[in-house]
């Protein structure tokens, strides 16, 4: 009895000792394909074909995420030749034109009226008002004429606002073609233009009226208002000299 169990205990061992060099055998071929795996030839044409250990990613342990450089068409960052290569295209380019370029227009523009400048532009500078009796910029000039006297248009353009103010009276607001909006306060009822007409220099907008009452006390006037880039500017300075 003591022989057979003996020889049953050397059968058991054998058997065990199978199983664990088999298991070692797994994890070395395992361990070798996952090896090989990570391995990207690198494309040399002089070398043959060689090849490089890809380092595993800590974030995500993939065996397919490509090694830098190993993707066709696809330059490296920090590759200094495509960076030279790129400055010297930039210097060859063509100068690309400023978008939104400011309009300057300080010619093509004709007085509304003949006269003399009683109030000029106060540049942002609080002035008293005649009229009202308190202190506040005066963002137009006015052009001392005759009450009736014709407006003309300071430049061509389309006529883009009609509107009648309890304080500024009939205004009228032409869009030039030269990047100024000119509006024209002050004018009688009756007007030669309509919202949305297309004017010419010099035609006849409409003529001087008594309906700015924010400067009633002061001589018979048309008050003409000037801005460009949507800020107020002095109107004499876009007078053609």
């Amino acid at each position: 009895m003591k022989r057979r169990s003996e020889k049953q205990n050397i059968k058991l061992l054998g058997v065990a000792s199978a199983v664990g060099i088999a298991a070692v055998a797994v994890s070395l071929f395992a361990a070798y394909n996952a090896t090989v795996k990570r391995l990207v030839p690198t494309g040399t044409e002089n070398s043959g074909n060689s090849w490089v250990y890809s380092q595993p990613n800590s974030q995500n342990d993939s065996d397919d995420v490509p090694v830098q450089g190993s993707v066709p068409n696809v330059p490296l960052g920090g590759n200094s030749s495509t960076k030279s290569s790129n400055k010297g295209n930039s210097s060859n380019s063509e100068p690309v034109e400023e978008a939104n370029k400011p309009v300057t227009a300080t010619i093509g523009n004709i007085l509304p009226v003949e006269g003399e400048v009683s109030h000029p532009y106060s540049n942002g500078e609080l002035v008293k008002s005649e009229t009202l009796g308190v202190w506040k910029t005066h963002d137009g000039c006015d052009i001392l004429c005759e009450v009736g006297t014709e407006v003309k248009s300071m430049s061509e353009g389309v006529v883009k606002i009609i509107d009648s103010s309890s304080l500024w009276g009939v205004c009228v607001t032409v869009e030039q073609s030269n990047g100024l909006e000119v509006q024209y306060c002050g004018l009688a009822k009756e007007l030669n233009v309509k919202t949305g007409a297309v004017v010419k220099q010099g035609e006849i907008i409409g003529k001087t009226g008594d309906t700015n009452q924010a400067e009633l006390l002061q001589e018979p006037h048309v008050h003409i208002g000037v801005k460009q880039g949507g800020k107020w500017i002095d109107p004499m300075s876009v007078i053609d000299k």
